[in-house]
């Protein structure tokens, strides 16, 4: 059930004493298929004590700003609905991610956390491990196969990725069973906010308001990422395979934010297609690529790669030939001001963006076209890799998040191989507006959002 998923990360035990077995949700902000809720509540009754979930909300957090907070906690207030249902109370808290474990975990008899891949996550967690005096659990939801049952170290091409994990995948594609709590603990009295109340939280919250929010696209919660998944079966996977990469239309799942936020586990979006469908379907074994090589992937690249968003992180061939052109003669150079307004001469570049302020997402193939274009627009290549990052982290529902790294990383060279040398772009490979004109009526994205 918990194959290759749980590390104990410190070397203390677990507290006899202790009052319950605490869960700090961050990465999998869901209640079902959720490998960390049901090993605390494992743990729980293998002590005889009641087991709690805490959330913490921090508005000191790079780019915060209300169009991820709201969909954020539009889906926790419904997470905990969903626990509370389940005899398991759920505090949530104005509080830092270490401070509140640390608070309110003193008087458990174990910690349990998500496993995060990001390094400002990562960082936290070693911190709670440090300072416990409990044993602090380290669970691992967010993938299919656990990315050290793969691999030790980063894996630089897709296709490796993809041979290593069919190997073994048929282990880890099984349903996850719930486990009932043996003791209530509704009426522990641990304070946490008195808001059940969206509107009320995010008043009480110092982010960034300018940012607009777009719950006229998407609305979190589990149950708006079921609504998605179920429509995507029924009408578009049958046809994904021909039609993911066309701009033009929608047969891509839009499930990436709510796979961001954990609103949705992969595992189960995985037994859902495979109900209907069988795994030698080519549609089925094309969206697969995305939902589980690429994903898993990205999380393999921010585990192993300590620079997965920075310019130093790709590789070296790639930095010499961006560096070898980077005198080149640009016909178009923008600042940072024009990418972020959408002001620039490509109106195709510029529905992309506009696509991203608009709904906080960004079609699969534009984003490549997108980044593409910053990188040729820029004359530094360092200037454009953090540009491309800074946009997508500040607008969307899908950002600072490991696909996004490495999709970035991926239009400066990782993942990819050297292709035939061209003025500005050196050996990266290129995407130009022509290639979008043949492929696509591109003209009808373009109306959609200009």
């Amino acid at each position: 059930m918990f194959e290759g998923r749980v590390k104990k990360i410190n070397d203390r035990e677990d507290k006899k004493d202790g009052k319950f077995v605490l869960y700090c949700m961050e990465v999998s902000q869901r209640e079902d298929f959720n490998h960390s809720l049901e090993f605390a509540i494992e743990k729980a009754n293998s002590l005889s004590k009641p087991v709690i979930v805490a959330f913490f909300i921090t508005d000191k957090y790079r780019y915060s700003n209300q169009r991820y907070y709201r969909f954020m906690l539009e889906g926790i207030l419904k997470t905990k609905e969903k626990v509370e249902k389940r005899g398991i109370k759920f505090i949530i808290r104005k509080q830092s991610f270490i401070e509140g474990c640390l608070d309110i975990g003193k008087n458990s008899a174990c910690i349990v956390l998500d496993r995060n891949y990001l390094k400002t996550q990562r960082n936290w967690r070693i911190e709670v491990a440090k300072k416990s005096d409990v044993a602090v659990y380290e669970v691992e939801s967010d993938v299919l196969v656990p990315i050290e049952t793969i691999a030790t170290q980063q894996i630089p091409y897709a296709y490796i990725y993809r041979k290593k994990i069919y190997e073994i995948l048929e282990n880890f594609l099984k349903p996850l069973d719930k486990i009932e709590p043996k003791i209530n603990s509704l009426d522990l009295d641990i304070e946490g906010l008195q808001l059940d109340n969206l509107e009320e939280i995010l008043n009480m919250l110092n982010i960034d308001k300018t940012v607009s929010t777009v719950e006229k696209y998407f609305v979190g919660g589990s149950d708006e990422a079921e609504k998605r998944l179920k429509i995507f079966i029924e009408r578009k996977l049958p046809k994904y395979r021909e039609f993911r990469s066309d701009p033009t239309k929608d047969y891509t799942s839009n499930l990436s934010p709510y796979l961001h936020f954990g609103q949705i586990s992969p595992l189960k979006i995985a037994l859902e297609v495979l109900r209907f469908y069988d795994r030698e379907d080519e549609n089925v074994k094309s969206f697969f690529d995305e939902l589980i090589i690429w994903r898993e992937l990205a999380r393999n690249f921010c585990w192993y790669n300590p620079f997965y968003n920075q310019y130093e992180g790709i590789p070296d061939w790639a930095k010499k030939t961006l560096q070898e052109h980077k005198r080149d003669y640009r016909e178009y150079e923008y600042n940072l001001e024009d990418f972020e307004q959408a002001k620039t001469h490509d109106p195709y570049w510029n529905a992309a963006q506009k696509e991203l302020l608009k709904t906080g997402k960004i079609h699969n193939y534009m984003r490549m076209y997108w980044c593409k274009k910053i990188i040729e627009w820029t004359s530094e290549p360092k200037n454009a890799f953090d540009i491309a990052c800074y946009l997508n982290d500040k607008y969307g529902l899908d950002g600072r998040d490991p696909n996004g790294y490495l999709g970035i990383s991926w239009c400066f060279g990782n993942f990819d191989r050297p292709m035939q040398e061209r003025k500005i772009f050196g050996k990266i490979r290129y995407m130009s507006d022509k290639g979008l004109e043949r492929k696509f009526s591109i003209a009808d994205y373009v109306k959609k959002y200009l």
